[in-house]
């Protein structure tokens, strides 16, 4: 079995260590000297292993999540950029319920970092939901619409799944997760025929619990992006899936 590189430095550290203070102590023949600074070494030696196991280590786990987060906040960006803010988009288009909310979410570019994070705080306690109250019809354009676009994008999301760094957030993992199923419960129906209620009403709750979450992430992303990358959160706004009027085009 191989010896690792860190236990054979530390051998030969430690032999190294008492090959000096036997040559300090049988050679300078200033025992008491040795003996004293040996004993203030091994006193100073629960010190230094505290300053390295709670300063030290401290710091550089903080320094490593810091990036880990950044990581996971570019992935956030691709993920809207890509997919995100278009599937928020088909929600937002057929949704009666939330009025309120979507007035509200049309002027976010003027929210204080107080309403970002009671806004935040609110959808924890109470999840959004979507008025799922189309005729026949529209129902089947709106379901069979979400399918093909969640089976357009399903490589691109496998693919942010398999990132190890996702379990650092947990909320958008749950969102990932609530997307497959909710892709896998359109893939297995035949959307073309009518849904008996009681199968539209689970749809809609599955349907409730993405949509949710995905505006939770979407308004804690742009949250981060106001406060980092001020350029980056100009053209979220100004392609605001909430705001019917907005424009990708500057207009001072």
């Amino acid at each position: 079995m191989k010896i690792n590189w860190k236990i054979k430095l530390g051998i030969i550290l430690l032999l190294t260590s008492i090959i000096m203070y036997c040559f300090a102590y049988f050679t300078l023949h200033e025992h008491e000297k040795v003996l004293f600074y040996l004993v203030i070494d091994l006193a100073f030696m629960p010190l230094d292993v505290l300053v390295v196991v709670l300063v030290v280590e401290g710091i550089i786990n903080k320094k490593e999540k810091e990036t880990i987060l950044e990581k996971l906040d570019m992935i956030m960006s691709v993920f809207f950029s890509e997919f995100g803010t278009e599937f928020l988009s088909k929600f937002i288009k057929i949704s009666n319920k939330n009025d309120k909310v979507n007035n509200l979410l049309k002027s976010i570019n003027n929210w204080s970092d107080n309403q970002f994070n009671n806004f935040l705080n609110e959808l924890k306690k109470t999840p959004c939901e979507i008025d799922l109250n189309l005729n026949s019809n529209e129902r089947k354009i709106f379901l069979i619409e979400l399918k093909e676009l969640l089976v357009r994008n399903r490589s691109f999301l496998i693919r942010l799944l398999e990132n190890p760094n996702l379990l650092e957030k947990d909320t958008f993992s749950n969102l990932l997760l609530a997307i497959f199923h909710l892709d896998e419960e359109l893939e297995k129906r035949d959307l073309k025929v009518e849904l008996i209620e009681s199968d539209y009403e689970h749809l809609t709750n599955d349907i409730n619990r993405v949509y949710s979450t995905l505006v939770y992430e979407w308004i804690n992303y742009l949250y981060y992006l106001k406060l980092h990358y001020p350029y980056m959160f100009s053209i979220s706004i100004r392609t605001n899936p909430f705001d019917d009027n907005a424009s990708i085009y500057v207009d001072e």
